[in-house]
């Protein structure tokens, strides 16, 4: 009887332990990646620009998205970009890609363009 009893909880237990562990791997499978707007600025009308970037910076807010690092960078290989360097954070990359594609942030574009001149795009990142 002992033994029986023994070998239902071991039993009971690698199930439990068992669920648990798929429970997990279908969790991590679903992971979405965060997504990353990447600008290199350089602004060549300040007082534009200025008014751009509060626009674009509420434009966010829908989003979820945070900027994440907005400096000049320190070159460390290749030529360094001329101006500041801007990362924005997005959750996923469908998150990113609607909100440049979409009013308010659609329209804005060509008014950063106006004010700055650099690099834009948009990058998938590893699910954390």
């Amino acid at each position: 009887m002992k033994q029986a009893a023994t070998l239902a909880l071991a039993g009971l237990a690698g199930f439990a332990l068992g669920a648990g562990a798929i429970h997990g791997l279908h969790a991590q499978a679903h992971k979405t990646a965060p997504a990353y707007a990447i600008a290199e600025i350089e602004v060549t009308d300040p007082t534009a620009y200025q008014g751009y970037l509060k626009k674009a910076i509420d434009s966010l807010e829908p989003y979820h998205a945070r900027i994440i690092v907005r400096s000049k960078p320190d070159a460390k290989e290749g030529p360094a970009p001329q101006g500041n360097v801007v990362i924005t954070r997005f959750d996923s990359l469908a998150d990113a890609e609607k909100w440049y594609g979409t009013p308010p942030y659609k329209e804005l574009i060509a008014e950063r363009q106006k004010a700055a001149k650099g690099r834009f795009y948009i990058v998938e990142g590893i699910p954390e």
